[in-house]
């Protein structure tokens, strides 16, 4: 009877735990980054700084197949991330950066958000890859320029 108690104790203490922390801490980094008015910021992949009421998020890296320095490739490669803003909560748009060679179709436009007198740029990914570490677990970081008119 004692283990069938305890049991129903640890079974019960169990449930008000949150199931994916890393959703709970990047709501509250939104709520509580940065403040941003101006300059040069850098994220790291899934990190987010605010700009006023905008929330940027450096939410993935969807591509990376630039020629590590050091090596010799046969194109020079891209690397392709995905950054997403929001206010009040609410998502405004997602966009696909590119860095890099460009495909048929595609365009590069690094200017991702534009809106009364605030610019918001992606100037650079980071970092380069060597033959020495290649592609794989790098510690990205966008860089973003942030401009008032």
């Amino acid at each position: 009877m004692y283990k069938l108690i305890t049991l129903f104790f640890i079974v019960a203490a169990s449930c008000g735990t949150p199931k994916n922390t890393s959703e709970t801490s990047s709501e509250s980094v939104s709520e509580n980054g940065p403040i941003i008015q101006e300059g040069t910021i850098t994220l790291s992949l899934g990190e987010t700084a605010r700009v006023g009421d905008l929330v940027i998020q450096f939410k993935e890296v969807l591509e990376d197949s630039r020629c590590p320095t050091g090596m010799q490739c046969v194109w020079q490669g891209r690397a392709k991330i995905l950054v997403e803003t929001s206010e009040d909560g609410m998502p405004v748009d997602k966009s696909e950066i590119i860095f890099g060679r460009l495909k048929n179709g595609e365009t590069e436009n690094h200017t991702f958000y534009k809106r009364g007198t605030t610019t918001i740029t992606a100037t650079a990914i980071n970092p380069y890859p060597t033959d020495a570490s290649g592609t794989k677990n790098l510690p990205y970081a966008l860089v973003l320029e942030i401009g008032k008119e």
